[in-house]
């Protein structure tokens, strides 16, 4: 009786090969049709009218040649300019009264900044400081245009009873 116990609670054990995870799980939805991934552009969208409120709209007109200024921005950024160049090369434009997108075209032909600030003679340094600092504002205002979700989806729980009494330690 006692080897057919042994042997009975052996078969039923698990073994241990089935207890370990090997990195790569299939689920119930892994051959269904997935939606087409989309890149998060809201930050891009959102920098573009937050630098444009930084900057005076005289400026912005001047140096983009546009009256959408802000979708421009949004499509250098897209284009692979980082902000703080964007907003260095914005005020390149504005003080060499160069527009910004013969600047754009001009840039990769320069090989750098500094190159493109030294063919229209302009101190690159104190540019791209002033540009930080353009920058450093801009990401100031970055969350008031973000969107904001309003949904209670994933709404944290709040107790509702009473705190509980601190003790008064000098008792």
């Amino acid at each position: 009786m006692r080897r057919l116990t042994a042997l009975l609670l052996l078969a039923l054990s698990v073994p241990a090969a089935a207890q370990m995870y090997l990195g790569a799980e299939v689920g119930p939805d892994a051959f269904l049709r997935a939606e087409e991934a989309k890149p998060d552009t809201s930050g891009e969208d959102a920098f573009a009218w937050a630098l444009g409120s930084e900057v005076s709209t005289a400026t912005l007109y001047a140096v983009f040649e546009s009256t959408e200024p802000e979708r421009e921005i949004f499509k250098y950024l897209r284009g692979g300019i980082y902000r703080q160049e964007l907003a260095a090369l914005l005020l390149l434009s504005e003080k060499s009264s160069v527009p910004f997108s013969r600047l754009a075209a001009e840039l990769p032909k320069a090989g750098s900044f500094s190159g493109l600030a030294k063919k229209h003679k302009a101190d690159a340094v104190a540019l791209f400081d002033a540009a930080g600092l353009l920058k450093a504002a801009a990401d100031l205002r970055l969350p008031l245009f973000l969107a904001v979700s309003t949904s209670t989806f994933s709404a944290p729980a709040v107790s509702t009873a009473p705190a509980a009494a601190v003790p008064d330690e000098k008792k």
